[in-house]
């Protein structure tokens, strides 16, 4: 607190800012460790026995030796129509806020109402994010049967281009509008240096990021080899564990016996899956673009493996995504309730990222089950009241906690196929059909 109390008279955008240095991926530099690297070949073994076990059964039954990617084709179906929600959302972000900014900037050299323009400006671009970053991807989503993968990506591009436009902005308006009453020249910045800023892999925009001298080629090819391997991996865990239970749960009731079996036995395939997603897109994905960038700070994630607390958890585990928050969340409202109110900053900022998660889950699944966000709620409960914690009851709480949202997640989707309705209205995709359909 003697820290947050000297920060007391000083303007909210002086307040501690993210500093991009050059740094090198955590997990490149665990990995020349050997005994680090051998428990990253275990994950790769694993895979193998995957593998081999899906040729020996499609041999056994077909008599013939083939990969089954039926998973895969399903998860992304539709893939190429994401194509155009995509590069409408780009072009919107890419030109609307500049030029909104470049007009604005230069209306203010020249005209004495500084308050009105900016409300102006302040209305035209909500607008057209209403339109173009909120409403169009939804209803391109409610429209139209694409796989639950590319409802992904349509979800998680939208929420880049909101974030990024956001910070954007939030960057550079508040030194013009500084500029402007100390009677000093206003600075734009350049259309190249947003252009960067859309496509490097980080969400706080500055005017100049460290850079690499160069692209190692060979380690953006290694990087995407290793994504689409880690989908493939993906697909075989869903083929082996959650297909065989899932899929066949309208034969029988579902008890609370039941309940508890599929709990405990789906940790190991949560756990996997869940790793598999952190590596495949924190480090294999960002990694890649960073690279082709030269983006040279790659700290996109911490030895959240390490932790002794679910904040320094979530801290660490997403980086990316917990620096907008941390700078545009828990800064700003710090700042607008003069540092008087740190729990309640805290607690927003969970509820933000909280609503962020489930919103994506919403999206890529078509329905509205908020056991993310229950569990959000006890992580917050579990903080305020200063529960005490350990590395390994940190990992219990998490692998009950995937264990338990990979198992209701499987069984809302199997239940809204097994017990489907006559018309999609907007409570048949609110309220979760779990237990209706199994009783």
């Amino acid at each position: 607190m003697p820290i947050l109390k000297s920060h007391r008279k000083m303007n909210p955008f002086l307040l501690k800012r993210k500093v991009f240095t050059e740094s090198k991926a955590l997990l490149d530099e665990l990995l020349e460790v050997q005994h680090f690297r051998t428990i990253y070949n275990i994950f790769v073994a694993v895979f193998c026995i995957f593998v081999l076990r899906a040729v020996l059964v499609d041999f056994i039954d077909t008599g013939r030796v083939a990969l089954d990617f039926e998973v895969i084709v399903f998860a992304f179906g539709r893939l190429h129509m994401t194509l155009l929600p995509w590069l409408v959302m780009f072009l919107y972000t890419l030109l609307v806020p500049y030029q909104v900014l470049h007009i604005w900037v230069n209306l203010l050299k020249t005209l004495q109402l500084p308050a009105l323009l900016t409300i102006i400006a302040t209305v035209v671009l909500l607008i057209g994010h209403a339109t173009v970053l909120a409403f169009y991807p939804v209803y391109t989503l409610m429209s139209q049967p694409f796989g639950p993968a590319s409802c992904c990506i349509i979800t998680l591009e939208q929420l880049r281009f909101l974030m990024k436009s956001y910070s954007f902005l939030r960057e550079t308006v508040p030194p013009i509008l500084q500029s402007r009453s100390n009677d000093g020249e206003m600075h734009l910045p350049q259309f190249s240096t947003y252009l960067y800023f859309l496509f490097c892999p980080t969400l706080i925009y500055r005017e100049n990021y460290p850079r690499t001298p160069c692209v190692r080629w060979r380690y953006v090819i290694e990087n995407f080899a290793k994504f689409l391997m880690c989908l493939f991996y993906g697909s075989m865990l869903f083929k082996c564990f959650t297909i065989p239970i899932f899929s066949n749960m309208n034969k029988q009731p579902l008890t609370f016996r039941s309940f508890v079996l599929i709990v405990f036995s789906a940790t190991l395939a949560a756990l996997y899956l869940a790793i598999l997603i952190w590596y495949t897109f924190f480090h294999c994905w960002l990694n890649a673009f960073a690279e082709m960038m030269c983006f040279a700070d790659r700290t996109f994630y911490k030895d959240w493996w390490n932790a002794t607390s679910t904040s320094a958890y979530l801290r660490s585990w997403n980086v990316v995504v917990h620096d907008w928050l941390y700078c545009y969340i828990y800064h700003d409202l710090l700042w607008v309730f003069k540092l008087k109110a740190q729990s309640m900053a805290v607690l927003s900022t969970f509820i933000v990222s909280g609503a962020f998660h489930e919103y994506v889950f919403m999206m890529s699944f078509g329905f509205f089950y908020p056991l993310l966000f229950i569990c959000w709620f006890i992580v917050i409960a579990t903080e305020i009241l200063g529960m005490p914690s350990t590395n390994i009851l940190l990992w219990i709480r998490i692998l009950f906690g995937l264990a338990l949202l990979f198992s209701m997640q499987s069984l809302e989707w199997y239940a809204r196929i097994h017990c489907p309705v006559q018309k999609n209205t907007f409570w048949t995709r609110v309220t979760p059909r779990t237990w209706s359909c199994y009783s």
